[in-house]
């Protein structure tokens, strides 16, 4: 098998198992609420903002370890694994004699959510750099979409069988079944992966740098660099505040209107098809016109099917088909963000500099945005709907930032050396 096509597939499916689980806590969140597990529902907003937080800023050392190393397959399976676990403590609270005890259930879920947070810090930058090194010098935006659309399948998958599961076999019983699901798959993820390496040119260089005492090179000794970074991680700090408060309390939110766990389940499942088809597109796109121009066109989708959504609950079809086209743009951007970076940045940054977009950005600042939501729903007991029109200005703003990356992107020479 190509070496390219190899690193497609051996990605797509970490990406798959890695990506299945974002919507997970935000569910469980329902039924860690509930009246026989009691656990307070502005504690678990808080324990959102732990892992989301940790899964941004743990990135920022997995990138140096990524770029000073030649071990991605053994870091991406471990991710999957630090998931598998995570899966594993969320469903003790639901079983004697864990469930005895209500101090014991809150660290169960903190547990639970660092491991998740932990887990979750590894795939993105990695998964990346993989298909990057991969197709040598080549633009990889088309593969990040299709690996992309495989993350999406993932999201709009995995959530239905976690709910059927903990719908037939009950919560602890369908969460250790999905647990032991992970950890098989942490497994193969290593299996599939494991023969695919950085080059020997790249191994040579960093060799000769090891026995010449010479330091990584630092982000601020490529002039342009920093300056790009910094702009970009803050347009996608402020779309990530509200992205992360919609993912996150999107399933509570269906659950309040159409008063049904199945129901909000299958809003969601279907509404993330949508994704799966936008990322190939976002890809392609990203490739022909650059992926600033890509990021502001799926800014400007985002809020103008978010805005009538949050307005029009019923019929369940036409709300439906609005939040399918919010999906469709939103949840786009791992061709979209990782494809431009690869564009501007040169390859000795290539992990730190995903890191850095996609952790602290993307990953880091959503945490900001969680507690936000956290705040305003749970402690000024503001609607679930006000709460969301209250964070509609963070994308509103990005837009209008997102304008301004242009010239810093501009000064960058294009690290696209192959068609």
């Amino acid at each position: 098998m190509r070496r390219d096509i190899q690193a497609l597939f051996s990605t797509s499916f970490a990406h798959f198992s890695n990506d299945g689980v974002f919507f997970l806590f935000s569910s469980l969140i329902v039924y860690f609420s509930a009246k026989d597990v009691g656990l307070n529902a502005l504690y678990l907003g808080y324990f959102a903002v732990i892992y989301t937080f940790i899964a941004g800023v743990l990135s920022i050392p997995i990138g140096k370890i990524s770029d000073g190393s030649d071990r991605d397959p053994e870091l991406m399976g471990l991710g999957i694994l630090l998931l598998a676990f995570s899966i594993l403590l969320f469903s003790l609270p639901f079983v004697s004699p864990f469930n005895s005890s209500l101090n014991l259930k809150y660290v169960l879920v903190i547990a639970g959510a660092v491991t998740l947070g932990s887990g979750q810090a590894f795939y993105h930058p990695l998964g990346a750099d993989i298909l990057r090194y991969s197709l040598k010098g080549k633009d990889s935006s088309v593969f990040l979409g299709i690996n992309g659309a495989m993350g999406s399948v993932g999201r709009a998958l995995i959530i239905s069988v976690a709910v059927i599961l903990i719908g037939y076999y009950g919560a602890f019983q369908g969460l250790l079944f999905l647990s032991v699901a992970y950890f098989v798959i942490s497994l193969l993820v290593y299996l599939s992966s494991r023969n695919i390496r950085k080059s020997e040119k790249v191994l040579e260089n960093e060799r000769e740098k090891e026995n010449k005492g010479s330091k990584i090179k630092k982000i601020r000794d490529f002039p342009g660099v920093l300056s790009f970074l910094l702009i970009l991680t803050l347009t996608l700090s402020l779309r990530s505040i509200f992205q992360m408060a919609v993912a996150l309390y999107i399933f509570s939110y269906l659950n309040s209107i159409y008063l049904s766990t199945a129901l909000s389940a299958y809003f969601l499942s279907i509404a993330l098809i949508t994704p799966i088809i936008g990322q190939p597109i976002f890809g392609v796109i990203t490739k022909r016109f650059g992926g600033n121009s890509t990021l502001l066109l799926a800014g400007i989708i985002s809020i103008l099917a978010f805005i009538p959504f949050i307005f029009i609950r019923f019929p369940y079809s036409v709300a439906l088909i609005l939040f399918s086209i919010y999906a469709f743009a939103a949840f786009t951007g791992f061709p979209s963000i990782l494809g431009f970076v690869g564009q501007k940045i040169p390859r000795e940054l290539a992990t730190r500099a995903n890191t850095w977009t996609w952790g602290v950005g993307n990953t880091a600042g959503g945490a900001i945005g969680i507690l936000i939501f956290a705040l305003l729903h749970n402690y000024f007991k503001l609607s679930l709907a006000y709460s969301f029109e209250l964070m509609i200005p963070f994308l509103a703003l990005s837009i209008i930032l997102n304008i301004m990356v242009y010239p810093f992107s501009a000064k960058l020479q294009s690290q696209i050396t192959s068609n």
